[in-house]
């Protein structure tokens, strides 16, 4: 396809709206704003999933059992999503930040692409495979047939699930964090509204019981990624979108991948780890099962902070790198590690000297009670070093790095998984949990090595001294 004139101009940076100067800036300041509405956000659809499950359970025990075993299987396919928006979010800063703005455009036009296959292909195979796979996982009779009827809902709502991803990490490459967070905001407002109204039949609307839940989220996933698309179409984003323009390369195509895969491989690793160890907790009958249950929950909220500031320092690093200011990118993954330990040492008190009290909000079960105790205060030893390891890996997977996120999240999980089951027989559930802060730990120590070595910089030096040459 021939490019003429008006596609090359229209790469121009514009210099107003919600768009930040992430190379002028000072740090600390930036990546907190940054943040902020990244965990409200966050905060806002943590509390949306669980205002969802409460709707849900006034409809009784096998439809929470319903969406129960969906979660995992749904959480795998997030981390996909995540992972395309991991590489493209760090591509296209990279270039904001060398002032390549026709290449961020054309890497933003290629993410929406692989975007929209992506999960078109995820829809089609999630409801062929959906009956077999959750038979595999013990689901039968009433229940797997709700579970096929909600899950096929959310499936073919992947493809509304992928863009809305793509297109928030193509607004926040370029600093801007405040437009998506409005939109899900948005999406959120309309998911609670519709929830009540076609799960139990308001109005025109009949009850349609779990598949209302379904219809509510597919539906409120498609405004919110409408508005995302629509501000990134529109030029009001840092990144111009022109269909007539894009040029399909396959080199693009392969580095958003190459970027966004080891991302998805590490944030699966999460569901996998906790499913393996859920399994060796069960060993122990339900109450710690619950006890589990609720220290997760608990723990993800506690973390949003942390994740906020993982995804403000993304499009940070990848600016900076692409400016050839290395020495900004180290800064800001220093001050942001002292922010981490400030913070983390604030929940590591909660959880070892309080633990009972932050637990008995959620059950006034005794035997619950003394087991999250015991949970709390042995991980709280790793928590400090569980965000290290966070900003780290975020470090890494700006700077293009996305291996070595994933080799030290498969290290963290990797001990934390045979430290468990090789300490369960001699110390019982105390040994389970004593995987986690170890695992942390030891994760913690090999990113910051590989940190200490400059390696996860390499090659930023050799490109600025080119483009040097080059001028």
């Amino acid at each position: 396809m021939r490019v003429g004139r008006k596609c090359e101009d229209r790469g121009d940076i514009p210099s107003p709206g919600k768009n930040r100067d992430l190379v002028g800036s000072p740090i600390m300041k930036t990546l907190f704003i940054l943040a902020a509405p990244i965990i409200l956000g966050m905060a806002m659809q943590t509390g949306f999933n669980l205002i969802d499950t409460f709707f849900i359970g006034m409809l009784g025990s096998e439809e929470l059992a319903a969406i129960g075993v969906t979660f995992p299987v749904v959480f795998i396919f997030i981390a996909i999503a995540s992972g395309l928006t991991v590489g493209s979010t760090a591509l296209i800063s990279q270039a904001i930040g060398a002032g390549k703005s026709r290449r961020a455009n054309n890497i933003a036009e290629h993410s929406l692409v692989i975007a929209t296959a992506v999960g078109v292909c995820t829809a089609v195979l999630g409801v062929l495979f959906s009956p077999p796979l959750f038979s595999y996982m013990g689901v039968s009779g009433h229940i797997l047939d709700m579970t096929i009827q909600y899950s096929n809902l959310i499936f073919l709502g992947f493809v509304f699930l992928f863009i809305g991803f793509v297109s928030q990490g193509i607004i926040q490459a370029g600093g801007d964090t405040v437009t998506p967070t409005r939109n899900l905001f948005i999406s959120i407002v309309i998911n609670v509204i519709l929830d009540p109204v076609f799960i139990f039949g308001i109005g025109p609307f009949p009850a349609m019981g779990l598949v209302g839940a379904g219809v509510a989220t597919v539906f409120a996933r498609l405004v919110g990624a409408m508005l995302n698309v629509w501000h990134v179409f529109a030029g009001k984003a840092l990144v111009k979108i022109d269909p007539k323009c894009f040029r399909p390369d396959s080199s693009i195509f392969l580095r958003i991948v190459s970027i966004g895969l080891p991302s998805s491989i590490s944030l699966s690793m999460n569901s996998v780890g906790m499913i393996l160890l859920m399994g060796l907790v069960g060993t122990f009958g339900t109450a710690a099962i619950a006890a589990f249950g609720v220290g997760m929950r608990l723990e993800s909220l506690a973390i949003l902070p942390v994740i906020g500031l993982v995804n403000a320092l993304i499009p940070f690093i990848g600016q900076n790198l692409g400016a050839g200011r290395q020495d900004r990118a180290r800064r800001a993954t220093t001050l942001s590690c002292y922010a981490v330990i400030l913070f983390m040492l604030v929940f590591t008190a909660m959880w070892f000297f309080v633990p009972r009290l932050i637990f008995s909000p959620f059950t006034s079960d005794a035997a619950i009670l003394d087991i999250g105790e015991g949970y709390f205060r042995i991980i709280s030893f790793g928590y400090v070093f569980l965000g290290l390891s966070f900003i780290l890996g975020a470090a890494f997977q700006a700077a293009g790095r996305t291996g070595l996120q994933l080799w030290v999240n498969g290290l963290r999980w990797a001990l934390a998984i045979g430290i468990a089951y090789s300490l369960v027989s001699g110390f019982g559930l105390d040994g389970v949990w004593a995987g986690f802060p170890l695992g942390n730990f030891f994760a913690f120590l090999v990113a910051f090595v590989v940190l200490k070595s400059g390696y996860w910089l390499h090659g930023w030096e050799e490109k600025k001294d080119h483009e040097r040459s080059e001028r």
